[in-house]
């Protein structure tokens, strides 16, 4: 007999955050469910320790090929109904799984559900505001909730319906932004929800966060403009183009600045003139103005602004 939940956790060479992450799913108030761990070619003692949990979970393993094509893998061996995703250095608190589960059969027609979640660091900081859901727990025109900034679909507290998802998988580029093409193709196939009213998980900060690295962001958006470009999101209405492409806008914004933080104002300037149209077409004059004036700045004084990020 299937479970109704396949809990898939990708991991690299990272045990101790791997061996917090699992727990927090053996604590799991409802435990109709089965953990798939995909080792993404570890070299540390991950191995050793997966070996050590026996049957309480499912292990593959492969060689090294980054986190989207793991979730992929793990997605592809999924037997529940619903599929909750997990990095490796994140938590989810007891009920998680209850509330998602509890949600996702009370509303058949969502393709998802997300929960509230907090940043480590500031402790206790939300992720996303619930405000954007209706008294039903469904997110209105979630596209561009989520284009306007609304991070409601970190990978950690979603919940799919393997049934609605059907043949939907992560980019697989290395080192790249591989969710967003996901999650907007998610958010075009049906409802998206939000399960639950107190935070259910846990996102933990740390130096390592690949959301973080300025070669990441820049792989990233050449990507998703390759995708936009391409018609890369089928069945999308004029309307909801534009929401794609104002989320694109935004990351890429967060990506120049990177990489002037990093000293990469070459990469920088080229990565501008490509962008000038589609940050012209949404509007962002101060930022186009403003950014020359960026690549200017020695490195140290940029570095301590970096909270500039955030704010275009």
């Amino acid at each position: 007999m299937n479970p109704a939940i396949s809990v898939v956790i990708p991991t690299f060479n990272s045990r101790a955050y791997l061996e917090q992450a699992l727990n927090s799913v053996f604590e799991q108030s409802l435990c109709d469910y089965e953990v798939i761990v995909i080792d993404d070619g570890s070299t540390d003692s991950t191995p050793e320790y997966l070996g050590s949990l026996g049957d309480r979970i499912t292990v593959i393993r492969q060689a090294n090929k980054g986190s989207g094509a793991a979730r992929n893998c793990g997605m592809a061996a999924a037997r529940g109904r619903y599929i909750a995703l997990l990095d490796h250095d994140d938590l989810w608190h007891r009920d998680k799984l209850r509330v998602q589960y509890d949600f996702m059969r009370s509303h058949p027609d969502a393709v998802g559900c997300s929960v509230p979640f907090v940043y480590s660091t500031p402790p206790g900081k939300p992720g996303f505001d619930l405000s954007i859901r209706d008294a039903d727990g469904c997110i209105p025109d979630a596209l561009e909730r989520y284009a306007e900034g609304h991070l409601f679909l970190l990978s950690s507290v979603m919940m799919l319906d393997r049934s609605r998802i059907a043949d939907l998988r992560y980019e697989t580029d290395r080192g790249s932004i591989e969710d967003v093409a996901l999650q907007v193709r998610l958010l075009l196939r049906g409802p998206y929800g939000i399960a639950g009213d107190a935070p259910l998980a846990t996102y933990r900060v740390h130096e390592s966060n690949t959301s973080n690295s300025a070669a990441h962001l820049f792989r990233g958006i050449k990507r998703l403009r390759e995708i936009e470009g391409s018609d890369g999101f089928p069945g999308s209405t004029p309307g909801q183009r534009k929401a794609i492409n104002r989320l694109i806008s935004a990351l890429a914004r967060k990506m120049l600045v990177a990489q002037v933080a990093v000293g990469r104002r070459d990469r920088a300037f080229k990565a501008y003139l490509s962008e000038w149209m589609h940050q012209l077409r949404n509007h962002r004059i101060k930022f186009l103005c403003m950014f020359p004036f960026l690549l200017l700045l020695p490195t140290r004084l940029l570095q301590r602004f970096r909270s500039f990020r955030t704010r275009v």
